[in-house]
């Protein structure tokens, strides 16, 4: 399918919810015919599972280069927010709509790796170099629980720093960052 499709149905979306994602308002803002959109095979479901698969490849191809790649505990951290931010911009249309697009993705099977996997990897790294301050237990299901924190804490204010404030992405990164990594290095230990 044409990227000029992906980029009017999430611009369809983005300007008025899912609900009005029709294939008349998508042909209109490609500048095409319905008719041809259906020729082609095009329909609702294609379009959205089309988003949501390059999504999760978007997500996964910027992750895996920092998932393999030799770095220090808090470093594997950066790039790892870093990733997820180059993921945001790159699909700000269609996440401004919901905060669950990660969530529709993962459950229409498009995801080739957990989304917070890469944060559990870097948490887990950092913990072992002793370099986690926090949380009093320790423990697998404590340290998915902070990388749900740590991505819900990067992705949704960077996306609203960026798109609603108009943020350049350097400014938005460099001081959401240091709350964020601050707070696991720094902080006090976190209670249940």
């Amino acid at each position: 399918m044409d990227e000029e499709l992906y980029r009017a149905a999430a611009q369809v979306i983005g300007e008025s919810g899912w609900e009005a994602l029709t294939m008349d308002r998508v042909a209109e803002r490609a500048g095409k015919s319905r008719v041809t959109l259906w020729r082609n095979g095009v329909t609702r479901e294609s379009l959205v599972d089309g988003l949501l698969r390059r999504l999760s490849e978007d997500y996964r191809d910027r992750m895996l280069p920092v998932l393999v790649a030799t770095l220090a505990p808090r470093e594997r951290l950066e790039q790892t927010m870093h990733a997820l931010c180059d993921v945001v911009d790159k699909h700000a249309t269609l996440l401004s709509v919901s905060d669950d697009m990660f969530h529709r993705a993962y459950a229409a099977g498009t995801v080739p790796l957990g989304f917070l996997d890469p944060f559990i990897q870097a948490i887990r790294e950092a913990r072992a170099a002793g370099s986690l301050r926090g949380p009093a237990r320790a423990g697998k299901s404590r340290d998915v629980e902070l990388a749900d924190v740590m991505f819900n804490a990067v992705a949704w204010p960077y996306l609203h720093l960026r798109h609603r404030h108009n943020w350049p992405p350097a400014r938005a990164r460099s001081l959401l960052f240091t709350v964020v990594i601050d707070g696991l290095y720094q902080g006090r230990e976190l209670r249940d």
